[in-house]
């Protein structure tokens, strides 16, 4: 394994698989997965049951604990989309199909990171070509998925007007990833040691997004009214959160910094922080990283034009890899047998998000809940998500 070795824990904890513990350097067998909340309801309190559906973007089933308007606790199951994928003795290339539907939304990030695992296993180094068109497809779908979580927001204030601009917007990448990849999702786009991913002049298109997004953002920012509404909004002290809720509580935790699968390195990025540590500080983080994505692409777009077919032979092996998805560190692991996968482990970002939400609602109000819901960018559908 090139990124990670079975050591004494170091580095930031990431998460835990069915069998390991993963840390940003080493991973351990001695599992400490996190424990089931043990809160138990006061006399005084009530559960308001919020879910399904009820305006929700997934079916979730939140559990909010209160004695009438203060939060006291809050419990978000996932059983409700609960999924277990069957990867044992599968082809590689067919588990691909499954994984990067795990969160369409997010299927670059997805396929990328699985594929990065079993090219660690089978001792491939990609083409730093191919690497960069790996970094601008996770680039363009952070700016979507950026460009979505504050498109909730707004809709949360009933902002019409600027909900329906994001959508276009949305909408828009969507379209610039269809025609670069043949799909809107990145199905099928990415390959063991492949892309199929074309950059041409896909600087220009994705920084036309961001210009216009500014106009948007100039519009929210200078309305009180939206503004009121995330500061001092689920105010994060988890000291284990990730992607913009770590950063927006002026964390530098980043895979794209400390993981050694894609090579930002060359693309003189810089971590975006804030110190509000609330919906505010999120909000204003993927904001940010809007331009720095746009800016990201521009400066790799020219150095992974015209990819070559790579060739590759499969190889039995343990391999492990990370990126940073749009809500942060995603993790896949596999293990090679007889030219079968014979397990896999897989950490989604939305598992620390869910947790690191939970502890941000203790003390606000069921009027602040869809603001702070929004801001973390959490899918319930990849946080339930079991793989055997």
């Amino acid at each position: 394994m090139h990124w990670y070795r079975n050591d004494e824990p170091q580095g930031r904890f990431i998460g835990s698989t069915a069998n390991m513990d993963i840390y940003a350097e080493t991973y351990t067998n001695a599992s400490a997965r996190q424990k089931e909340s043990t809160y138990r309801k006061a006399d005084q309190e009530f559960i308001f049951s919020y879910g399904p559906a009820s305006g929700m973007l997934e079916s979730s089933e939140i559990d909010l604990f209160t004695p009438g308007e203060i939060i006291n606790h809050v419990d978000v199951g996932t059983d409700v989309r609960k999924r277990i994928l069957r990867l044992a003795r599968s082809n590689p290339v067919d588990a691909l199909m499954k994984i990067e539907r795990i969160n369409g939304f997010h299927g670059a990030s997805h396929a990328i990171c699985f594929i990065s695992a079993l090219e660690d296993a089978m001792d491939i180094i990609p083409d730093r070509k191919l690497q960069y068109n790996r970094i601008v497809q996770i680039e363009c779908e952070r700016i979507r998925s950026n460009l979505m979580v504050i498109e909730r927001m707004a809709q949360a204030a009933g902002f019409g007007v600027p909900v329906n601009q994001l959508a276009f917007l949305r909408e828009k990448m969507s379209r610039i990833i269809g025609r670069r990849g043949g799909h809107r999702y990145f199905f099928g786009v990415n390959s063991i040691n492949n892309s199929c991913f074309n950059t041409e002049v896909i600087g220009k298109q994705t920084g036309s997004v961001a210009e216009d997004f500014n106009d948007i953002f100039r519009g929210l920012s200078e309305s009180k009214l939206f503004i009121n509404r995330l500061q001092d909004n689920g105010i994060n002290r988890d000291s284990l959160s990730i992607g913009p809720a770590a950063r927006a509580s002026g964390m530098m935790h980043d895979a794209r910094m400390d993981s050694g699968t894609l090579p930002y390195e060359d693309t003189s990025y810089a971590i975006v922080t804030n110190d509000e540590k609330d919906a505010y500080g999120r909000f204003m983080v993927r904001a940010e990283e809007i331009e720095v994505s746009s800016n990201i692409i521009k400066h790799l777009e020219k150095r992974c034009r015209d990819l070559g077919k790579y060739d590759y032979s499969m190889k039995d092996g343990e391999g492990m890899a990370r990126v940073e998805s749009p809500p942060g560190d995603l993790f896949c692991s596999v293990k090679i047998a007889g030219g079968k996968l014979e397990s896999s482990g897989y950490i989604p970002p939305s598992i620390r998000n869910i947790e690191s939400f939970r502890e941000s609602m203790k003390g606000n109000i069921f009027t602040d809940f869809h603001f702070n819901w929004e801001s973390y960018g959490i899918w319930v559908a990849e946080a339930g998500v079991v793989l055997q």
